[in-house]
């Protein structure tokens, strides 16, 4: 696996998106051990994980591996739907109770509740889980339009809130159409319940896993353009503790590889 360096990020490029999310796994198995080697016996850590089609190859390889102890992991997430049930198939909460709570047992898992009224008891309630969790480490990946969770461009670097309402931009909506998860752009929604960016990468270890060949032109952004707010995911490149996971494809377009 290459090794590179972009400002002060981490960069490390698999053959494959399955080996991706092998090493992701790999090095957040290792970051739950470390933490969880900081608090008493039976006291649990908290960790953020993201959903999607690109986080296939990393929770694959996370629930199969036998040194982590989920027993003691609080699970949180980055984000939710405004308005949908958890019931519906483009829920990311129903995509934790079919790709990841089948195969482990964690302590607790905290969903993002989209469809609670009023939203501002949901936004309250998940950012004092936040502040009362202190989530250790945080596993992401990159949209299409460079965004991190749901903060499409022009991101708020410097938000105060850890959990915002955000409305949904065309470029992010038509990744979920192209993805499979809505029929047409009119049937998908238009915001959000999302993480804010200061709360994606506050946590003491951040990993973002980002294959596939149809993120190459927003990781190339990220890494090569300025870091700025419309670029979401450039943010990353100042975070000395965050490593980002591509495969060739999502690094097919990189130009000024650094070692």
């Amino acid at each position: 696996m290459r090794q590179l360096r972009y400002d002060d990020l981490t960069v490390s490029v698999a053959p494959t998106a399955e080996a991706a999310g092998a090493a992701a796994a790999e090095r957040f198995a290792a970051a739950v051990r470390a933490e969880l080697a900081t608090v008493d016996p039976g006291d649990a850590v908290a960790v953020i994980l993201a959903t999607g089609n690109s986080q296939f190859g990393f929770v694959r390889a996370v629930r199969e591996r036998d040194d982590i102890d989920w027993s003691r992991l609080v699970v949180l997430h980055m984000d939710e739907y405004a308005g949908m049930s958890a019931d519906h198939s483009a829920s990311f909460r129903r995509w934790f109770a079919d790709q990841l709570l089948p195969y482990v047992t964690p302590r607790a898992f905290h969903g993002i509740r989209g469809d609670h009224e009023p939203v501002e008891e949901e936004l309250d309630r998940y950012s004092r889980l936040l502040a009362d969790l202190d989530p250790a480490v945080c596993v992401m990946g990159i949209g299409e339009n460079g965004h991190l969770a749901f903060n499409d461009p022009p991101a708020d670097f410097g938000a105060s809130a850890l959990v915002h309402l955000v409305d949904l931009d065309e470029a992010c909506r038509r990744q979920q159409v192209g993805e499979g998860h809505f029929p047409s752009l009119a049937q998908t929604p238009t915001q959000a319940l999302s993480l804010t960016v200061p709360a994606l990468i506050r946590p003491r270890t951040v990993l973002v896993v980002t294959p596939e060949a149809r993120k190459a032109n927003a990781v190339r952004a990220a890494l090569e353009g300025p870091v700025t707010p419309d670029c979401p995911a450039s943010i990353l490149r100042t975070v000395g503790h965050a490593q980002l996971f591509l495969d060739e494809e999502s690094a097919g377009t990189l130009r000024d590889q650094v070692a």
